[in-house]
């Protein structure tokens, strides 16, 4: 499809909700855009509109934000949702700023909330299929590394290092626990008031799946390594010892080698720039 013509699509879409939200004909902010989806902002009205070509995966995160909520997990008010093809959730905008270790409070705050999300609880098969967690990290982490290494960004020895390490921390995997991930935990899917330290919303439930809960964690200290002990302060149910450590540390070297074909292949060369120096430095030490 047509990269404009669909953009096209996208914004006719946001509008034509925001019109039946309240009759509103505001020009949109774009706030993130690709040809097969995209996020509006109505300022003047403080609405939201999050734009997915593909239905499916906004009906999704519509309904499990709707039982995040339930459980007392704040949440953007939630304004709607347009099924079709695109298909648009609309929600009220929450001015915060993205949690970080600068916010203790709010950290502890954000790990008691993300051990709810977790208890809502869910049951493999995991994205790959596999019915065991350390069966998929296993598939998951070479997936990573052939996509990475054609395309030539990273060494041969980094790679090898980063696979060894896979290997090393295997038998950790095998007893993992699994909850319902919110999938996508990056910091600016939480938003705290910098002055009270109140979680003031979770965002983006798009890619909840089943996994270790660590794994949220992880990702969500992917930049920020010392949130990681104030999160686990406010989650109940881990011990923040050394296996967990090493369980994170793996983690974020996923992370970080699986985002770098997405964002290169979405025109995001600085953001897969720095992922590749990360990557490099910490495998680097790996090999010493």
């Amino acid at each position: 499809m047509n990269k404009e013509i669909s953009n096209q699509e996208l914004i006719f879409a946001a509008k034509r909700t925001l019109g039946r939200i309240n009759q509103s004909e505001e020009t949109l902010q774009s706030l993130y855009l690709q040809p097969d989806r995209a996020i509006f902002l109505a300022e003047k009205e403080g609405i939201i509109l999050k734009v997915y070509m593909e239905e499916k995966t906004l009906r999704y995160e519509y309904n499990i934000a709707q039982k995040v909520a339930v459980i007392g997990v704040p949440i953007p008010e939630i304004l709607g949702f347009a099924a079709g093809q695109p298909g648009v959730l609309a929600m009220k905008y929450v001015k915060g700023y993205p949690l970080s270790s600068l916010y203790p409070l709010a950290a502890q705050s954000a790990g008691m909330y993300l051990q709810r999300v977790h208890n809502l609880g869910a049951q493999p098969p995991f994205s790959g299929g596999q019915q065991r967690w350390d069966a998929f990290i296993s598939w998951w982490s070479n997936l990573e590394a052939e996509k990475v290494k054609r395309l030539g960004v990273l060494a041969h020895r980094h790679i090898m290092a980063f696979q060894k390490y896979c290997e090393a921390l295997q038998p950790l995997l095998v007893q993992r626990p699994v909850v319902l991930l919110h999938g996508d935990l990056q910091p600016v899917h939480i938003l705290v008031d910098p002055q009270t330290e109140q979680v003031l919303a979770f965002l983006d439930f798009a890619d909840a799946q089943p996994g270790d809960p660590l794994m949220d964690i992880a990702v969500a200290t992917l930049w920020d390594h010392e949130l990681a002990d104030l999160l686990l302060e406010g989650y109940s149910r881990l011990e923040n010892n050394e296996e967990t450590k090493q369980i994170l540390s793996l983690y974020r070297l996923l992370r970080q080698l699986g985002e770098i074909p997405w964002l290169l292949e979405r025109g995001f060369e600085e953001l897969a720039d720095r992922n590749i120096t990360a990557l490099q430095t910490s495998l680097q030490a790996l090999t010493q």
